[in-house]
C-alpha cells in the first residue's frame, strides 16, 4: 500500500501468549485498558505442558495464517512460586528454535512473568476485591495482603470462601476480573507495569531483534 507516494508498512502485531483462561480474560482487559493504541492479540496456550514447543508451534501457525504480519511475541506466564522459575519454560531454546526455522517475521520474543501467580497481581487492587465480596468496611484489612507477591490462588480462594463466595479459575472469574481497576494493578505491580511499558515501547518498532541482520533501514 502506498500513501503520498511512500511505501506504508503497518506496525508489528503484539502476540500475547497466556497460560490459561483466567489469564486470557485478564490480558484482554489489559489490552483494552492499557494498550488501546497497540495492535495486539491474546492467545491461550492452555497450560504449561510442553510449553516451549507449543509456543514455537503457535508462532509458526500464526505466521502461516497471517503472512502479511510481523510480530512481537510476549510470553505471559506464572512463576508458580515466589522465587522459582516458570516450570519448563526456556526462552533461550525458543529463540534458538525460531532462528533454526527461519521465522524472520518474528521480530522479538520477551517474557512477562507473574510472581507467583496471576492471582497475586489481583491483590494489588485489594480494595475492589473487598467491594466485590461486599466485605464490611470495618472488616477490611488491606495490609493483611501485602506484599502481594506472597499471596496467590489459594489465598484468593480462601478470601472468597470466608465471605460466602467461590473463586474459580476460567470463565467463572470473568465477572470478578471485570471489577478490577486495571490501571491501579498496572501502576502498582512492577512486573506487569514493566511488561506493559515494553509492549508500548515496541509497538511501532520494526527493528528485528531476533534476526539482527534484518534490521529495517531508517529513511
Amino acid at each position: 500500500m502506498k500513501q503520498g507516494g511512500k511505501k506504508h508498512t503497518k506496525p508489528p502485531l503484539s502476540l500475547l501468549l497466556v497460560e490459561g483462561e483466567t489469564d486470557e480474560i485478564f490480558y484482554n482487559r489489559i489490552k483494552a485498558v492499557s494498550l488501546p493504541d497497540c495492535r495486539a492479540v491474546v492467545q491461550n496456550m492452555k497450560g504449561l505442558y510442553n510449553i516451549n514447543q507449543k509456543i514455537v508451534d503457535k508462532i509458526f501457525r500464526y505466521l502461516q495464517e497471517h503472512r502479511d504480519e510481523r510480530i512481537r511475541v510476549y510470553c505471559c506466564f506464572d512463576r508458580e512460586s515466589q522465587y522459582g522459575e516458570v516450570p519448563g519454560f526456556d526462552l533461550k531454546w525458543i529463540k534458538k528454535r525460531l532462528k533454526e526455522l527461519g521465522l524472520t517475521k518474528t521480530l522479538s520474543v520477551d517474557e512477562i512473568i507473574a510472581t507467583k501467580q496471576i492471582e497475586s497481581w489481583f491483590f494489588y487492587d485489594i480494595n475492589n476485591i473487598f467491594v466485590y465480596l461486599k466485605v464490611p468496611r470495618s472488616k477490611r484489612n488491606a495490609k493483611r495482603y501485602t506484599p502481594c507477591k506472597k499471596y496467590g490462588y489459594k489465598d484468593l480462594q480462601k478470601l472468597f470462601e470466608k465471605n460466602g463466595k467461590t473463586y474459580s479459575k476460567g470463565n467463572r472469574a470473568k465477572p470478578f476480573i471485570k471489577k478490577l481497576n486495571i490501571n491501579k494493578v498496572v501502576e502498582s505491580c512492577e512486573e506487569l507495569g514493566e511488561g506493559v511499558k515494553l509492549i508500548k515501547s515496541q509497538a511501532n518498532d520494526l527493528t528485528n531483534h531476533l534476526f539482527p541482520s534484518r534490521k529495517r533501514k531508517k529513511k
